[in-house]
């Protein structure tokens, strides 16, 4: 292979998934490249002999009468040969495409094609290893490449082209030294992948630092804005006033006006207090709080759990600094195991992994040439190794927190998730010289109560592990020395006393140390078997994170111990629970630590308002609620119709994402297999469980993308992060769904972003009334046609 090589990017559509299985091509599409160009394409469909399945048929556009009067596959057979004839294949998942194209050969009696062949799916996980989906139209979608007709062979096979050929560029732009080791190092990478990774050569000119011989990304993550003639800016009170200052930057409104008079107002109260503000969608809250809290000149600390809304809330200070010509600086802080460690990481690359480990570390290599914040989270998603993951993450002296650090402790503005304020704010305040944040600000701060506990609680199921450790103790496990046997008996011996000890106890204080001590020995047996590679118990896995609250906890004054029991195949097992009074930790180590503490969000469950509010005097609470003109949400009355007859009608047209929520993963599957051949349109469906993870779903999530996405409740978890945006039309086939009913206050809420929201639903009367403001009821008439009545309501989306 070289660089001078004809390259020819193919792409197949199928009616099934082998050609041993009856599968046969439909569709063949090639793109030919010749030096770094695109040169030709060919296309043509393919009769495969037999009647193509709806679903393909609804996958790919393809219908029986596209390919009626097509070749035959051995008819242009001897013509994909010609053209497929000192060429290197290349393919989006290439172990797809090669062989089913060989096997199609075969089946007619063609010889085998022998090229060389490149992987664009491997391509892509290593070049863009924070992209948030790796399917052909999550990239084009990621990197700006038209694609119009996907699951088109013609369309996919461009659009692959264009891919390959960033990916070139993209290598070319990587610094040598990474180059060097993705083209040197034993990658497990597809058929000739790594062979075309030898063929580039670095054209980076930009500086990049080393920490043992890798290549790390020289950035700083502070935001700090320096204003040589220091402009005097009081809070514009009036609406005149505010446009004035603001001028053409930014239009503000009635609603984002008011909820910016009440922040301004509060945060210059001299009594310290509590303001909740409940305002509608799209009111622009982050910046009317921020205008307050900067012009104040008070330190602050943002607290929410949306990474998206940090990302914006940096963007919308380093503005308003411009804008008022004020030093300032914010910064964003995580807990040090949130952060990579580069020399951990370095020093594992000559280590023997799994095939999947070994992946990774391609990956984290490229990641560190690009990350500015060295957080894991960036590319961890989708992997499934957590100890790797584990043996690299960062402590308080990694690289990457120390820098973070550094910039939080210089910040004015120190944004925060609920789980880094609990580890780092105390250490904050004393560095800082500051007895109690003069501000904190909480934006949607729903996971907050549950953050609190799970940070503290720790489940010590004792049945299990005496099961498991009493199993161990009666076999001979492989490739241990003798020194190394003795070692396990006794450990096993000593963690089995102290469950028994543990049980027996009353005393709180003695059973945490006796559970450290287990979790110590537990960590050690898993490094045992990790050494000597022997499969390590499930149990073991959060073995770590149960040591590091256990150590927490004996920091704490307030612990509540309860024992849980259960049934599990006849047997009772026996849970030790250890938690926190929630309430007493946050009125001692949150609420007495903070003179302002302003909580604003579009929608805040009773519990959630209750616990939050609940603070000693003399702390001043109070609430507001910042209303904003807003379309009601439609809502259609299932009433004893199907809801795949209102399905059917909608799909008529093309709106775009339609989310489904049933009550489990086995409603899930139901509605799958029945909208699946129901469900005759354009439209893809997307099952949780099925198709991929929630939160794989919501990651690849494109509103505009004709998709039937159907999921469990566990969305309620997610579903007030910014960025996981709520189709404008949600289908709730079954009432149960609306238990608790604060979820459909959820649901209501969060589809008012739209401007034309329709639930389809069967709501009772006590929720039709309770939710009247924000809801209007649509007669539909079952007796005729839903489609036209689904016309008039679907016309604005």
């Amino acid at each position: 292979m070289n660089a001078n090589d004809t390259f020819v990017v193919v792409d197949l559509e199928t009616t099934g998934h082998s050609v041993k299985k009856g599968g046969r091509i439909i569709q063949i599409g090639m793109t030919f490249i010749k030096k770094r160009q695109i040169v030709d394409h060919f296309e043509s469909f393919v009769n495969p002999g037999q009647l193509i399945d709806r679903q393909i048929q609804q996958l790919t556009h393809i219908s029986q009468k596209d390919v009626q009067n097509a070749p035959y596959f051995e008819e242009i057979a001897p013509l994909l040969q010609n053209l497929l004839q000192n060429t290197v294949i290349i393919a989006h998942n290439v172990n797809f495409d090669y062989p089913y194209l060989n096997d199609e050969f075969e089946r007619t009696g063609f010889p085998l094609l022998k090229s060389a062949a490149i992987d664009t799916v491997q391509l892509a996980q290593i070049l863009f290893p924070t992209a948030p989906g790796y399917r052909l139209l999550d990239l084009t979608t990621y990197l700006n490449i038209t694609l119009k007709n996907a699951h088109r062979a013609n369309a996919d096979a461009h659009a692959t082209a264009l891919l390959f050929l960033k990916f070139w560029k993209k290598l070319e732009e990587l610094p040598d030294i990474t180059l060097k080791q993705l083209q040197q190092g034993d990658w497990p990478l597809l058929r000739q992948t790594q062979q075309f990774l030898k063929l580039v050569h670095s054209k980076n000119k930009q500086n990049f630092g080393t920490v043992e011989q890798v290549a790390v990304l020289t950035t700083t993550t502070e935001q700090t804005i320096h204003s040589s003639k220091s402009v005097q800016v009081d809070y514009p009170e009036t609406s005149d006033e505010k446009t004035k200052l603001f001028g053409q930057w930014l239009t503000t409104n009635v609603a984002q006006n008011s909820l910016m008079d009440r922040a301004n107002q509060f945060l210059n109260k001299r009594t310290d207090g509590l303001l909740t503000i409940l305002t509608g969608p799209r009111v622009g809250k982050t910046l009317a709080y921020l205008v307050p809290v900067i012009l104040s000149g008070k330190t602050a600390v943002l607290l929410t759990n949306d990474e998206s809304l940090q990302a914006q809330q940096v963007d919308i200070i380093t503005n308003l600094t411009k804008l008022f010509s004020r030093p300032m600086q914010s910064a964003i802080l995580y807990e040090p195991s949130e952060y990579i460690d580069v020399e951990k990481f370095a020093q594992t690359l000559e280590e023997k992994s799994t095939l999947q480990i070994q992946f990774f570390k391609a990956r984290v290599l490229v990641w560190l040439t690009q990350t500015k914040t060295g957080l894991l989270r960036e590319i961890s998603v989708g992997v499934q190794n957590g100890d790797y993951v584990s043996s690299i993450r960062g402590d308080s002296h990694a690289q990457f927190f120390e820098k973070a650090y550094k910039s939080a402790h210089q910040a004015n503005i120190i944004i925060m998730n609920f789980s880094t304020y609990f580890v780092q704010s105390q250490k904050l305040r004393e560095e800082k010289k500051i007895d109690k944040w003069p501000v904190v600000v909480m934006e949607t701060p729903t996971q907050f109560v549950d953050d609190l506990h799970d940070y503290f609680h720790v489940s010590l199921n004792v049945t299990q592990y005496q099961n498991i450790l009493k199993g161990l103790n009666h076999q001979e496990i492989a490739g241990l020395t003798h020194k190394q046997r003795l070692f396990v008996r006794q450990s096993l011996s000593e963690a089995l006393k102290l469950l028994k000890q543990i049980l027996q106890s009353d005393n709180q204080r003695a059973n945490l140390k006796r559970v450290e001590r287990f979790l110590l020995i537990i960590l050690h047996l898993k490094e045992l078997f990790e050494i000597s590679e022997n499969s390590i118990p499930h149990e073991f896995q959060d073995a770590r994170d149960q040591l590091l609250k256990i150590r927490r906890l004996q920091l704490q004054n307030d612990i509540v111990v309860a024992n849980e029991f259960s049934e599990v195949n006849g047997q009772t097992q026996t849970e030790v629970v250890f938690d926190i009074l929630e309430r007493a930790i946050y009125q001692a180590e949150f609420v007495s630590n903070v003179h302002k503490l302003l909580i604003v969000s579009e929608f805040l469950p009773t519990e959630v308002t209750e616990f939050l509010r609940d603070v000693p005097e003399p702390f001043t609470v109070e609430r507001e609620f910042v209303h904003n003109d807003l379309q009601p949400i439609h809502v259609v009355q299932l009433q004893r119709s199907s809801p795949i007859v209102h399905l059917q009608a909608i799909t008529q047209r093309n709106v775009g994402e339609i989310l489904l929520i049933v009550p489990n993963e086995e409603r899930v599957n139901h509605w799958y297999q029945k909208i699946k051949y129901a469900v005759t349109t354009n439209y893809n469906i997307v099952a949780e469980g099925i198709t991929g993870s929630l939160e794989k779903i919501q990651r690849q999530s494109q509103t505009k993308r004709n998709n039937i996405i159907i999921v469990t409740p566990k969305i309620f978890s997610t579903m007030w992060l910014r960025e996981q945006e709520l189709p404008a039309i949600v289908i709730v086939p079954e009432r149960e769904v609306w238990q608790p009913v604060s979820r459909l206050a959820y649901v209501l809420t969060q589809m008012q972003r739209h401007q034309n929201g329709i639930l389809v639903s069967q709501l009772n009367a006590m929720q039709r009334n309770r939710f009247k403001q924000q809801i209007v009821v649509e007669k539909m008439n079952l007796k005729k046609g839903l489609e036209q009545q689904y016309d008039r309501l679907l016309h604005d989306l």
